[in-house]
């Protein structure tokens, strides 16, 4: 990976934060299409390898404050809505993702830019230091 100056992180982190503002409606989880069998005997779905009903459509996700699974229907009409709102949600994240990553190597870069200089050793010596403890006296 290229080493990138401050200049570049800063301008990195303003375009991101940007794109940030820029973010529309949006939810998280996942939707799924859904077949169901009526359980009618005559009805079609329930034939052999019948697909059943539908599809319904599932919006799935967990909800944070709970920790348990929830689900809500959505109407065929809103599907490709529900569709971009969860797009927006991935973008949203991969957006945070590296707008953390930009700011962590924007901070790193500061924090060298303003690390003081090593002071330089003056000369080696080759004589080895006394001993400062007193010898033990043998009584």
């Amino acid at each position: 990976m290229a080493i990138q100056t401050q200049d570049t992180l800063v301008e990195q982190r303003e375009r991101l934060l940007r794109e940030l503002a820029g973010i529309g409606d949006l939810r998280q989880g996942s939707l799924r299409a859904q077949y169901r069998k009526c359980g009618k005997p005559n009805c079609h779905c329930a034939r052999e390898g019948a697909q059943g009903h539908g599809p319904y459509w599932l919006l799935t996700w967990r909800d944070r404050e709970t920790g348990k699974s929830r689900g809500r229907t959505i109407p065929n009409g809103a599907v490709e809505q529900t569709q971009a709102q969860l797009a927006e949600y991935r973008r949203l994240r991969a957006l945070v993702r590296e707008l953390v990553e930009v700011s962590d190597r924007l901070c790193d870069a500061q924090l060298d830019a303003n690390k003081p200089a090593a002071p330089e050793k003056k000369g080696v010596s080759t004589r080895r230091s006394r001993s400062r403890s007193r010898p033990r006296s043998s009584t």
